[in-house]
């Protein structure tokens, strides 16, 4: 008998407390409505929802009071509100938390039968209405009616404030499709970027771009982890991947840190301060291993620090390398400008100094446009690279006196000849009288000189080599044998043409040169070697004539 009156009690106090909400209830908008995470949540224990859905109003009561904001929080939270229908219609509601474990909604109507109308869980095989970086479930009503919308959350922590908006369904199309396109747009910008740095990898093995592909590539799969964007392409996963963007992020800003390391040849510098960079990566290399263990609270809190290290360590570097005028910082500069404003305003706003509807989407359009600028810093840094090697490929191969091809550069050209051909030995007569009497520099414009007449008068028709202190040769390619004797007797009247100019300068001084073509010849050696034997008997003979 005192059990029946103690229910009959709690009965009429819960339906006088459902009364004086509907007084209170809040009007469905015809465009958006926000309810702010002022006292509107409980702390439960999520096992005691479990198993008595019918007991809400029970169990809201018999909890702690109302958390003035779940910012900070973890765990079981349930949130209770009247809500007047003025028509029918088709409103959604979304609970603006990042991670939800679990999530549930409830219409309580004015007899108080309790129905669950939604279950928005992050790990729902089929969620209501998918809309990144968030949760949303619809409520939908034939006819002007009121009651009490109850929420259930439950997650590992909750990193902002969780506001409760209210949008009718035509409002909320075009925001989801805004919100989604610009997250998944995002990602395959990021991922295509990554591709091209794992490709310039593949065929250069610098270890630049290979720090570039992890830095652009951990990014985009981190947020596609935080976005809910693999929940929602996987949803047989029976765990909630929302949380993995806060696991990849130490090892995708250690890839950014090792990325400026080499982008900035600090590996063969004396720099001071920038050992900082590999320090930093190693750190968060062994943050993002042991975060691992840690609760999530843990893993949130330190990648914040992370990021706030980052900030600091990446602007210092750029700047302070654009102070030196390297061009690659530019890039690298203004890609972390972007990058890094948008990540101080992502963490004002998961600690309420900033409210905003949508960081997450001001850090992701903020990281593809940084990820452009880090792509472009490493094409600027290849592109020196090419510079350099071709200036050292320059250096091996051609004389630094003459600017003509060395010997490395005509035995390279020797060993690639697929015609006919046919060679020319030459030597300076009198190139050491010449530096005895006019000294050397005049000696260096003498070789000079002569260099410049051979590659003018050969021009189109063959290369000039040198390969000795005063010696030069001469290679012509022909396709047609029959074309040997022309060429013999036009290669001579060049010879002597220039023989006759070289001494009308310098009358002590005159060329010395012999001929041969591979058909007289076994291999291309022996032919020079038969090219030097005759220049020598043409120098014999010149001296026997002097």
């Amino acid at each position: 008998m005192r059990h029946r009156i103690l229910l009959f009690y709690i009965s009429l106090f819960l339906t006088i407390s459902l009364i004086s909400f509907a007084g209170n209830a809040v009007s469905l908008p015809s465009g958006k409505l926000t309810q702010l995470d002022q006292s509107i949540w409980r702390i439960i224990e999520p096992q005691r929802l479990k198993d008595n859905t019918e007991q809400l109003n029970q169990i809201y009561l018999e909890s702690s009071k109302p958390v003035s904001s779940l910012l900070g929080h973890s765990g079981g939270a349930l949130a209770r509100l009247p809500i007047a229908v003025g028509n029918a219609g088709v409103w959604y509601v979304l609970p603006v938390a990042n991670f939800v474990d679990e999530g549930r909604a409830y219409w309580q109507d004015g007899s108080g039968q309790i129905t669950q109308i939604a279950d928005f869980s992050q790990v729902n095989n089929q969620p209501p209405a998918i809309i990144m970086h968030g949760q949303s479930f619809k409520l939908s009503f034939n006819e002007p009616t009121s009651g009490v919308l109850w929420i259930y959350l439950n997650a590992a922590h909750y990193p902002t404030p969780v506001h409760l908006t209210i949008v009718a369904e035509a409002q909320f199309i075009p925001q989801r499709f805004v919100v989604n396109s610009l997250t998944v747009g995002a990602i395959a910008v990021m991922l295509a970027l990554a591709m091209m740095a794992l490709i310039l990898f593949l065929k250069t093995r610098h270890k630049v771009a290979l720090f570039c592909f992890g830095y652009i590539g951990l990014h985009a799969v981190g947020w596609a982890l935080a976005a809910g964007f693999i929940q929602s392409m996987y949803p047989m996963l029976t765990f909630n991947t929302t949380y993995g963007g806060m696991y990849v992020f130490p090892f995708a800003i250690g890839c950014a840190s090792y990325f400026a390391f080499y982008l900035f040849n600090f590996d063969k510098s004396n720099i001071p301060h920038f050992p900082l960079l590999v320090k930093y990566a190693n750190f968060a290399f062994c943050a993002g291993v042991i975060m691992w263990f840690l609760s999530f609270t843990w893993v949130f809190y330190t990648s914040h620090l992370l990021a706030a290290l980052w900030i600091g360590l990446s602007l210092f570097v750029g700047y302070r390398m654009l102070s030196k005028n390297d061009f690659r910082a530019k890039y690298f500069l203004v890609g972390n400008i972007l990058y890094s404003l948008s990540l101080i305003f992502y963490m004002l706003s998961h600690f309420a100094i900033i409210n905003s509807s949508s960081p997450e989407l001001v850090v992701l359009i903020a990281l593809t446009l940084d990820c452009v600028c880090i792509l472009l810093s490493l094409s600027e840094w290849l592109r020196l690279k090419q510079q350099e090697f071709q200036k050292v490929m320059y250096q091996s191969r051609f004389d630094a006196l003459t600017k003509v091809g060395n010997r490395l550069l005509l035995n390279d050209q020797l060993e690639n000849l697929e015609t006919n051909y046919l060679v020319v030995f030459i030597d300076c007569d009198g190139i050491k009288k010449l530096n005895d009497t006019l000294g050397h520099a005049e000696g260096d414009i003498f070789l000079t000189y002569v260099a410049e007449l051979m590659t003018q008068e050969l021009a189109g028709k063959g290369q000039v080599f040198r390969t000795g202190g005063d010696e030069f040769i001469w290679l012509c390619e022909f396709d047609k044998s029959n074309q040997i004797d022309a060429l013999k007797l036009d290669t001579k009247q060049l010879l002597d043409k220039i023989n006759k100019r070289v001494v009308k300068r310098w009358p002590q001084s005159g060329i010395s040169y012999g001929i041969a073509c591979n058909s007289e010849a076994n291999s291309v050696y022996h032919c020079l070697s038969l090219a030097d034997s005759r220049m020598y008997e043409f120098k014999a003979k010149h001296k026997a004539h002097a």
